[in-house]
């Protein structure tokens, strides 16, 4: 190499040097106030006699669907989202959407919200592929719609985009990448639920596939740019996080576990607002390396779904706590039981929570890779004596 290639490759090595710095300074600055946590959701809306009910949403678009998510809008009403296509990965894969009324008790049929070709278009960049969606609302109440695309190579490769509706999910803003790595923005992927922050930013809990396996989480301003991010976890063996906090304080998360045996729900915690978190632990509850599910009940009460199993997904289980996860129940079993009818592909996974205003509780996850399976149920159902 001459003298002024190793000046140009020495002034471009100090370049990225200061920008890395900067960005580093800029994601490392003073936490803007700990967690907001959900307003509490009225109790007496939801009748005392056990109620249960399950559906399979609308599919006649795609051979294979998965990861579903949703957010509850107006009128009681749930907007689930989900990626389907020939399978996972393939270029053919499109985001979608369904509308379900409780008045009905029905789904609408579903249709495309984002295409591998319109997003590559209105983010002016290469996309071979589309993958998790995760559904949630901003400060101002809008609807926010976060999913996963590839430019090059696997989901190591992936980076988040984030969509917005101010009308409840009928139009939506083109798409805008966010930037969570000074160095080609790569390797960041999302499966939780996003949460709130007493100043305003918004919290979104992701992970990285490239040289390790481990958990962030990012705060992003208002109009949705990273601000801060803190890392979870480290290692080779832990991610898709999901965090509940139930203070401005405190929070509980929980990360699926990609190691060596035995296999068990990650655990961590923190009591300053998101600032730290607790090296992770194994739970007393399996997992066959699967996404889980959790939230904060209106009674206090931490509910989890997960397979219940450390091996497989044919067992979708619900379980509940009381002390916000120092021990745990299994009260539910969503699928698996013996003799009961199945899905052709036996898999119940990436299952996703929502308790409604009025206290019922959805339970949304993939049924077999073929559906995307709809179980709600209240409070009583929950704890009925079988």
């Amino acid at each position: 190499m001459t003298r002024g290639g190793r000046l140009r490759w020495g002034s471009l090595a100090a370049v990225a040097l200061v920008f890395a710095g900067l960005y580093v300074r800029t994601l490392a600055l003073p936490s803007s106030g700990g967690f907001a946590p959900r307003e509490a959701v009225p109790r007496a809306a939801s009748p005392a006699a056990p109620l249960h009910g399950a559906e399979l949403l609308p599919n006649g678009s795609a051979a294979s669907v998965h990861s579903a998510t949703a957010a509850e809008i107006s009128g009681g009403r749930l907007r689930a989202f989900w990626y389907g296509g020939s399978r996972e990965g393939a270029p053919d894969v499109a985001i979608y959407s369904s509308l379900y009324s409780p008045k009905e008790g029905t789904w609408s049929a579903e249709r495309a919200v984002i295409t591998r070709e319109l997003a590559q278009r209105q983010l002016r960049r290469s996309v071979r592929k589309l993958g998790n969606p995760v559904a949630g609302r901003d400060r101002a109440g809008r609807l926010c719609l976060f999913f996963v695309s590839v430019s090059v190579g696997g989901w190591a490769g992936s980076a988040i985009n984030l969509m917005v509706s101010e009308d409840e999910g009928e139009t939506w803003n083109p798409p805008r990448r966010l930037v969570a790595s000074p160095f080609f923005n790569i390797s960041t992927l999302v499966k939780g639920a996003p949460l709130q922050f007493a100043g305003g930013a918004t919290g979104l809990p992701v992970y990285h596939e490239f040289l390790g396996k481990f958990g962030e989480l990012l705060r992003l301003d208002a109009p949705g740019r990273v601000i801060r991010k803190t890392r979870l976890s480290w290692g080779q063996s832990s991610l898709q996080p999901v965090i509940v906090p139930r203070s401005e304080a405190e929070a509980v998360g929980f990360m699926r576990y990609a190691g060596d045996p035995p296999n068990r729900i990650l655990m961590i915690r923190t009591s300053d607002g998101g600032a730290h978190w607790s090296a992770p632990v194994k739970t007393a509850l399996p997992n066959p390396n699967a996404a889980i599910a959790s939230a904060l009940l209106a009674d206090g009460r931490l509910l989890l779904a997960f397979n219940n199993a450390g091996e497989n997904r044919e067992d979708l289980s619900l379980a509940v706590s009381e002390d916000f996860g120092d021990t745990w129940r299994v009260v539910r079993r969503l699928e698996g039981d013996p003799g009961s009818p199945g899905a052709p592909v036996a898999e119940y996974s990436y299952p996703w929570i929502v308790q409604d205003r009025a206290g019922e509780i959805h339970v949304l996850y993939t049924w077999g890779r073929s559906r995307i399976k709809h179980v709600h149920f209240n409070t009583a159902w929950l704890e009925e004596r079988r």
